[in-house]
């Protein structure tokens, strides 16, 4: 069978390289192709035999973008005789799903967000996603949270949408370095070093830690907050830094590839997100066994996590007294969590790898439409 995965972006994803990969094992022919020039992403899945392939458009009229997109997706697929594309956000969703009406390839759109476009009111992602949505056939999504979003609020008909687990072969991870964790651990010393990883968007609520991370520094706490990642707030918060003589505190390091050595030099992760879908990260945290804080009621962290078994878990709606005072616990050990990381490790591999999943997928690979 002649497998297809479309996908905007060219950065490592250890999710879409772990079923590339499994597919190509068993002996699919599989193919990827982005939007974005050859990147890691493209380099991970080239050495077991997925050919890789681009196609980049200078977006000024996004009209002839996706036009373009359309037209040579629609070739790609009849060139390669593909028989089932797999296709990954947003963007590629909306061309994918135009691009499916003219070919005979079964189009499987995968879903990687739940609420956001209504969190942050964006038009423009609200319309994609309607069109998406009434055009789509088929839909993967990875969480009950984006289940029941697509079905109750969006009202996506039931009978198109399979709910399969993000799968991941944690073997392609890279372990951390020592001398490099080390010297993170050194830079970066304080009595509590935290670590948040996320889009600097607004769901991804940044400010809303920095504005704790303010609070203690001004109760004298010794801590320091690593900040990966880019985003379209990136200036915003460096000004609430630098408006808040934070430089010593909270560093703003951009995006980074070997986000592993930075869980392994934290003490403690912070994902304070408003909206998710099933976030790839907090596998990450769990493969290092590091604790972990996220809101309740988000992408599917209610569905693997446990207050105080495998994380801490505060209220979505009204997390800020209770992000200071577990920090606060937390700075003068009178929560333990060293265990914590212990659960996590423990939940993700049972629950996430690709080898108790990848049987889910087989048996999607082998229904007819």
């Amino acid at each position: 069978m002649n497998i297809l995965f479309y996908y905007p972006d060219k950065e490592k994803s250890v999710v879409l390289s772990s079923q590339m990969i499994a597919f190509q094992k068993q002996g699919h022919k599989v193919f990827l192709l982005t939007q974005a020039p050859e990147g890691d992403l493209h380099t991970d899945v080239k050495g077991y035999g997925v050919q890789t392939f681009n196609y980049p458009v200078k977006k000024k009229l996004s009209f002839f973008f996706y036009l373009k997109h359309i037209r040579f997706l629609i070739s790609f697929v009849k060139k390669n005789k593909i028989d089932i594309v797999y296709s990954h956000i947003q963007q590629a969703n909306l061309i994918s799903s135009i691009a499916q009406y003219f070919t005979s390839a079964r189009f499987i759109l995968c879903r990687h967000h739940s609420d956001c476009t209504f969190v942050d009111y964006n038009f423009n992602e609200r319309t994609a996603d309607r069109i998406i949505n009434l055009l789509g056939k088929e839909f993967i999504v990875p969480s009950k949270k984006v289940y029941d979003q697509l079905v109750k609020v969006e009202k996506v008909k039931n009978k198109k949408i399979h709910f399969i687990r993000y799968t991941y072969d944690f073997e392609q991870y890279p372990k951390a370095d020592p001398v490099i964790v080390e010297h993170l651990k050194k830079t970066y010393n304080a009595k509590l070093l935290l670590l948040k990883v996320a889009r600097l968007i607004p769901e991804k609520r940044h400010i809303l830690l920095f504005q704790t991370v303010l609070k203690l520094v001004n109760k004298g706490f010794d801590i320091k907050l690593l900040v990966l990642s880019e985003g379209n707030q990136w200036d915003n918060l460096k000004k609430f830094i630098n408006t808040n003589n934070l430089q010593n505190h909270i560093f703003m390091l951009g995006y980074r590839t070997d986000v592993m050595n930075f869980i392994a030099a934290s003490d403690m992760v912070v994902h304070v997100s408003e909206s998710e879908a099933s976030n790839n990260f907090a596998k990450e945290v769990g493969l290092l066994k590091k604790p972990l804080i996220i809101c309740n009621d988000v992408g599917d962290f209610d569905e693997y996590l446990l207050n105080m078994h495998n994380a801490i878990i505060i209220d979505k709606n009204n997390p800020s007294p209770q992000l200071e005072n577990t920090i606060s616990a937390i700075y003068r050990k009178d929560i333990s969590i060293n265990k914590l990381g212990e659960e996590l490790y423990k939940t993700v591999i049972s629950r996430f790898s690709i080898k108790n999943l990848i049987n889910e997928y087989d048996q999607l690979n082998a229904e007819r439409t």
